[in-house]
């Protein structure tokens, strides 16, 4: 890797997706655990019901443990699970209440449910560049 680190400045793709990563990550981790509600109400024509809240304060616990993680290890294995995590929850959370993948319709509120959309199209992408460019393919 280069000489900046990440406790420095970032010189590689790999080190600036670890950042962009975290911030995300860690903003929605943030926001899962105080204003779960809001992670309901932004994005859903739907009540914030107590249980729906109880499920998102515990799964901050999830998102932010990820975080740390994939701080510690290896840059590339960083990369690697972030990008695999990224896409997961694309899949399973936005994209999947936008087009009806698993399970049933939901009331999804626009323009506000853009944002996950494509934040996680853009993170995603994101992190598959930084792995072709860890393999030389950039």
């Amino acid at each position: 890797q280069g000489g900046g680190g990440r406790m420095g400045m970032m010189d590689s793709p790999s080190e600036m997706f670890l950042a962009a990563y975290s911030v995300v990550m860690g903003l929605y981790t943030l926001q899962m655990l105080l204003v779960p509600a809001k992670m309901v109400t932004d994005h859903f024509n739907a009540p914030a019901t107590p249980l729906l809240q109880f499920w998102i304060r515990g799964s901050s616990v999830g998102f932010g443990t990820t975080v740390f993680l994939v701080n510690q290890v290896p840059t590339a294995m960083g990369v690697q699970v972030a990008t695999a995590i990224t896409l997961a929850i694309g899949i399973l959370y936005p994209w999947n209440a936008k087009w009806n993948m698993i399970g049933e319709k939901l009331p999804v509120k626009y323009p506000m449910h853009y944002v996950p959309e494509v934040l996680m199209a853009v993170l995603s992408a994101g992190g598959l560049y930084a792995i072709a460019s860890d393999a030389g393919l950039m």
